[in-house]
């Protein structure tokens, strides 16, 4: 089941550094659907990021729950907080300014998982999975930020 968690995981990733690249490669008007597609897929990722700790909570009894850090009903609460914030970081009509808040929100959202999941009753580490996870997908929009910095680049040789 490790396998195929990984390869799931590695493979969400493909869409993330696509659609980055795209916005490095494409004309402006390309570009400018790849950030906003990218705002969008990042969004959609962090709710399914936030609905793991739903899972942990229904997917556990009562006594389980006791052994895991943090209330379930913080648990529940941050997940569907993390959902409305990608949703409205995702609807800014800026993209610099919508992929910055959804790295932002990445980012975090990982921290809390370090903390709240680190004692998962697993066979194998979700937290390994999930810190390479974050860090390729934070690289990818952090490239995505990067390049609005592409018109302001030396074009060829002097």
């Amino acid at each position: 089941m490790r396998t195929t968690a990984y390869l799931l995981a590695f493979g969400l990733l493909i869409p993330f550094w696509a659609l980055a690249a795209l916005a490095w490669v494409a004309t402006p008007a390309w570009s400018a659907h790849a950030l906003d597609a990218l705002s969008a897929y990042a969004a959609v990722m962090l709710g399914f990021l936030g609905a793991i700790h739903w899972g942990v909570v229904l997917a556990t009894t009562p006594a389980e729950r006791a052994l895991l850090v943090g209330d379930a009903r913080h648990r529940l609460g941050w997940g569907a907080l993390l959902v409305l914030a990608a949703w409205v970081a995702a609807m800014l009509p800026w993209a610099v300014l919508s992929l910055s808040l959804l790295f932002l929100l990445l980012v975090v959202s990982w921290q809390i998982d370090r903390h709240w999941l680190d004692n998962l009753p697993v066979g194998w580490s979700y937290q390994r999975l999930r810190q390479w996870f974050t860090l390729l997908a934070a690289l990818a929009l952090l490239a995505a930020i990067a390049s609005w910095l592409r018109p302001l680049l030396p074009v060829g040789g002097a």
